[in-house]
């Protein structure tokens, strides 16, 4: 029973990311198979190049999630954003905070949605997930990884090798190599 409490809470933080990412950069843009490459002259081709970006997104009064980027790029031809050291919180029902952090992000209109470097998902009651990328499909409404995951949180380790969260079902899957540690 806590075990699938912690993992429905998991999913909860990366669905929030989902949306508030959806919600930041949204438009719509040519339909295209996969991400570009980032490039490394990124800032220079840019459309839009921004540094300290604090985005706070309300409704009505109440704080609903903030982003806060080093830097930023937009590119308006391919409808793609990219953003360095990225923090996402979310403000839920009763105090509680969801956060997302990683070295690196991007966004392909509202289908595709990547995060890398070290990403750590933590909420304010003690869950935190680890891994080294993950990526949203919107039409598939699934986040994926490849990477290694490690899921934790109040008397549990759960650690793998890629993983499935569905959106739809509300299932998460962690796909091989799967130990769990319960501490007592």
């Amino acid at each position: 029973m806590k075990r699938s409490k912690q993992i429905i809470l998991i999913c909860m933080g990366v669905v929030f990311f989902v949306v508030a990412a959806y919600l930041i950069f949204g438009g719509h843009g040519e339909e295209e198979e996969t991400i570009p490459e980032v490039k490394k002259d990124a800032a220079a081709t840019a459309d839009l190049t921004l540094e300290d970006i604090h985005y706070v997104e309300t409704k009505g009064k109440k704080k609903e999630w903030e982003l806060k980027a080093k830097t930023g790029q937009h590119f308006r031809q391919d409808d793609y954003t990219i953003l360095q050291d990225l923090t996402v919180t979310f403000y839920a029902e009763g105090g509680r905070t969801i956060t997302l952090k990683g070295g690196k992000g991007s966004m392909k209109g509202r289908k595709e949605i990547e995060v890398w470097e070290d990403v750590v998902i933590t909420s304010s009651d003690g869950y935190r997930v680890e891994t080294n990328s993950l990526r949203y499909d919107n039409e598939k409404q699934q986040i994926t990884t490849e990477d290694p995951v490690m899921l934790e949180g109040k008397g549990v380790q759960v650690r793998g090798v890629g993983a499935v969260v569905d959106l739809k079902t509300k299932k998460i899957s962690i796909l091989r190599k799967v130990q769990t540690v319960i501490k007592g």
